[in-house]
């Protein structure tokens, strides 16, 4: 695991050593055990090295035999291996044992159709000097992250956004359209950042630049295509082999390993199987939280599966006590992101580093198993469409008025609302209402027009319906998976789990996201997944073996903190005093009267703003601390 940098002059001007440097240690943080730089006239790649493969030999940049192709490289190959020997037959030479030295050679053997061999997480910077080409690659999920910018010639690209502000010409103004998407969403779904001027290489695409032309092609796409006359027999021990083969494959490790385990399914599969797969006690994590935040504690579901596989069992307890945190997370994500599940990974991210350098997780066992109420609550949805228009419209009236105003507890009430509104709309705007926290005609009220002005391409909500057209799905549930697998896993789930965990120099591994074992999930027709009454369907016939009935069909938790509660009480003086009368006048483009109105109704008890508040808390503490130098 790394960061890389690098610029390509396409211009032909010098590339001063002294940036690469720069730019590589404002990412030191996701490499402290090494760094490396290759700089050539009006080329120059870098990067920072967390070892974790052939430790001693693994320094980037790596090359091939003749040293005319170079590479940077972060992430892990799990099939390097099997690349490795079918490349040596074919006459290639290695000079290291390192995963990150079959690029160049897969490069040569492929050229950029390279990138569709791999198996794994990465995003990568690969010169070919003798082509004059950059190639810039990302996996398939956006689990490795990769931001570019192309101004005045010079084609910048870098693991995190703080790297471009190291270069001494590099300025950018804020994107005001990203900040209406940020509101809808509390994360920037990509390829937009903050920056007008830097943007997200998206997953699954390849960047390269040849002869000054730059060219971004898609190189994988997910289709869900339901496969027939296939039994849930058979469905269940195809998961369950390629589930186990995804886990065994995200093992190799020259340096200790753990997992985090929160006692649901996901992370309780991913640990019995490595406790299948390891002679030693397997190493496990967990976090809850005592007092106010004891109802939302897993702990005790996470101790039920240390002790059945006999893991070495370590916890952490949130408190209250996080005000010092908020900047830490800013710097985190180097750009407004409110996704309040960041608070108990940072932490838990903090601990286990202390004792593994590599940790895997049960991240996107949701996304590709059906695992979200919400998707239980399109279903009904769409039961209740086929109703008459005159008893949808009685009935759905009815509902909203029925529905109380006071959510303490159920941040999801105001949601439920806006959908229950929602009710003659289409599918995507359904589901858009779920998945958003500051409605459209909610975001009108609280930006000013003369901020967004003509830089919004477009409503946001436009681009879950743009999913819902594109044709890759069949049916209303694989609508939604696809939706998830685009906008929220790599917009906030993989987003927050590169960033708080890489800040602790800790590698996240998500065996769920193995794109053979998502493949095949693409492929188990919906009803096997979800239905109006149970969710994850197949997951728990398939690990009916493996984890014990209090696992399988416990409640869903989240890995979450009470943040409704907590700014009703100990946080309330911070919140208040980020959402002051005085600093929303001086930031300026949003509404004072809409922002005291949120926090005086949250913090009466009358509602649950927990999810709009902590947007706002993040974004101005943003605006406030974590601006970058602008044009202006």
């Amino acid at each position: 695991m790394c960061g890389i940098v690098g610029i390509l002059d396409v211009q032909g001007r010098t590339v001063a050593p002294s940036w690469i440097d720069s730019m590589n240690d404002a990412i030191v943080h996701r490499g402290p055990d090494d760094s490396g730089s290759y700089v050539e006239a009006g080329i120059g790649i870098g990067m920072r090295r967390l070892s974790i493969i052939d430790v001693a030999g693994g320094h980037q940049p790596v090359y091939n035999e003749d040293k005319t192709v170079y590479a940077v490289f972060n992430g892990e190959i799990y099939n390097h291996r099997e690349l490795r020997r079918e490349l040596e037959t074919a006459g290639h030479r290695f000079y290291t044992h390192s995963d990150s030295e079959t690029l160049v050679h897969l490069y040569e053997q492929y050229g950029v159709e390279g990138v569709t061999r791999l198996r794994g997480m990465f995003a990568y910077a690969l010169w070919d000097a003798k082509a004059d080409r950059l190639m810039l690659a990302r996996d398939r999920f956006g689990i490795k992250p990769l931001f570019y910018s192309f101004v005045d010639g010079r084609l910048v690209f870098a693991s995190e956004l703080k790297a471009f502000f190291r270069l001494p010409w590099f300025a950018s103004d804020v994107n005001r359209a990203a900040v209406d998407r940020f509101l809808a969403y509390l994360y920037i779904p990509g390829p937009q950042t903050i920056y007008q001027d830097i943007v997200e290489l998206p997953p699954a695409h390849t960047l390269v630049c040849e002869r000054g032309r730059i060219s971004i092609q898609r190189y994988w796409s997910l289709q869900f295509r339901s496969q027939p006359n296939v039994s849930l027999e058979e469905w269940e021990e195809r998961f369950l082999v390629q589930f186990k083969d995804s886990v065994k494959s995200h093992l190799i490790s020259d340096v200790p390993l753990g997992a985090f385990l929160s006692g649901g399914i996901d992370s309780s599969a991913i640990v019995g199987v490595m406790a299948q797969e390891s002679s030693a006690p397997v190493l496990t994590f967990s976090i809850g939280h005592e007092g106010k935040g004891a109802f939302q504690d897993e702990r005790a579901f996470a101790r039920i599966v240390a002790e059945r596989f006999q893991t070495t069992h370590h916890e952490f307890v949130v408190t209250t006590d996080i005000k010092d945190l908020l900047p830490k997370l800013v710097a985190c994500f180097d750009q407004p992101f409110a996704d309040s599940s960041a608070i108990p990974n940072y932490y838990v991210s903090q601990m286990t580093r202390q004792h593994v350098t590599v940790a895997l997780s049960g991240l996107g066992g949701d996304e590709i198993g059906g695992g979200y109420e919400r998707h239980l609550g399109m279903l009904w949805a769409e039961l209740f469409g086929k109703l008459p228009a005159a008893a949808r419209g009685v009935l759905g009236q009815k509902w909203i008025h029925l529905l109380p105003d006071v959510a303490t507890g159920h941040p999801w009430m105001s949601r439920l609302k806006r959908f229950l509104a929602a009710a003659e709309q289409s599918p995507p705007t359904r589901y858009a209402a779920f998945i958003t926290a500051f409605s459209e005609r909610e975001r009108a009220d609280l930006i000013s027009r003369d901020f967004t002005g003509a830089q919004n391409p477009g409503r946001p909500e436009s681009l879950v319906r743009d999913i819902f057209e594109s044709g890759d799905a069949d049916g209303l549930l694989h609508n939604l998976l696809l939706s998830d697998m685009q906008l929220y896993l790599p917009g906030d789930l993989l987003t927050l789990t590169d960033r708080v965990s890489m800040f602790h120099s800790l590698e996240v591994r998500v065996p769920f996201l193995d794109h053979p074992l998502v493949e095949l999930m693409a492929q188990i027709p919906p009803q096997y997944k979800t239905s109006l009454w149970s969710k994850k369907i197949l997951f728990k016939k398939a690990l009916r073996n493996l984890l014990p009935s209090s696992i399988l069909h416990r409640k869903k938790l989240g890995f979450s903190v009470p943040l409704a509660l907590w700014l009703r009480t100990d946080l309330k003086a911070m919140m208040c005093d980020t959402l002051s009368l005085h600093i929303l006048k001086d930031i300026g483009f949003l509404n004072v009267t809409e922002v005291q109105r949120i926090v005086a109704e949250h913090v009466d008890g009358r509602a649950n703003h927990e999810s709009k508040l902590w947007g706002l808390i993040n974004l101005v503490s943003w605006w406030r601390d974590g601006r970058r130098c602008y044009k202006n």
